[in-house]
């Protein structure tokens, strides 16, 4: 049975990926901060393990590294960096604490996190980073996170050529705004399903494909003049 290790497990885009996973025959372990969230999923899936980590924390990677250990887990052959938020607030308004873990979580964490495993990744096995869209755009209303998501982005095309030499894949991945609890409650308008998401994730990987944009069209973004394209404002 193949092992897949997913970050930002309880929740959206996560959560479906993990029972996805499980049907199709994956052993998974859940990765995030919410244990009685984690406890409730081991109670209802099959084949599914948890380790409690909070990704803003410098030690987060040790941590997983020791659980995964403890769980008799040797290998990986799924790694889905998928753990992610945002502040939503004028760059003026935020503090240093909430910069700094805006960039661990969404940029520095999912790197550590895959060096600290490539021992673990097997030639053949492949990584996925849930980037976003807003890499290739401007958007106001999520300026530090929109920095730290295009940050990912050259981490990872760069991690990526050192991972090949491995022979080891790495998908990236550039949905739109998801609706998920991400957004508290106010989700913009034109927000695509996380189902949506988790079903191009698993067409890519079956096809073995670099990146997948959902919706396939926000790919001609990333083409045009001018980057970041536009300056977009969410519709409520």
């Amino acid at each position: 049975m193949e092992t897949a290790l997913v970050t930002g497990a309880t929740g959206g885009i996560g959560r479906l990926l993990v029972e996805k996973l499980i049907e199709r025959g994956y052993r998974v372990v859940g990765v995030a901060r919410d244990e009685g969230k984690l406890r409730k999923l081991r109670d209802e899936l099959l084949s599914f393990e948890y380790i409690i980590a909070d990704l803003s924390k410098e030690d987060f990677s040790d941590k997983v590294l020791e659980a995964l250990e403890r769980l008799g887990v040797e290998r990986v052959d799924l790694l889905v960096n998928n753990a992610g938020f945002a502040v939503r607030k004028p760059l003026l308004e935020h503090s240093r604490g909430e910069l700094e873990n805006l960039f661990r979580v969404n940029a520095f964490a999912p790197i550590e996190l895959t060096k600290a495993l490539t021992p673990m990744l097997p030639k053949g096995s492949t990584v996925v980073f849930v980037i976003s869209g807003v890499t290739f755009i401007n958007v106001p209303e999520l300026p530090s996170y929109c920095a730290a998501k295009a940050a990912l982005h050259y981490l990872t095309i760069n991690l990526e050529r050192e991972l090949e030499a491995r022979g080891i894949h790495v998908m990236r991945v550039y949905p739109k705004q998801v609706k998920t609890d991400f957004w508290n409650g106010r989700v913009p308008k034109g927000s695509v399903e996380p189902q949506k998401v988790v079903d191009a994730i698993l067409r890519g990987l079956d096809k073995g494909k670099r990146e997948v944009f959902v919706p396939g069209y926000l790919k001609l973004v990333k083409y045009l003049p001018n980057w970041p394209v536009f300056t977009y404002r969410f519709r409520y």
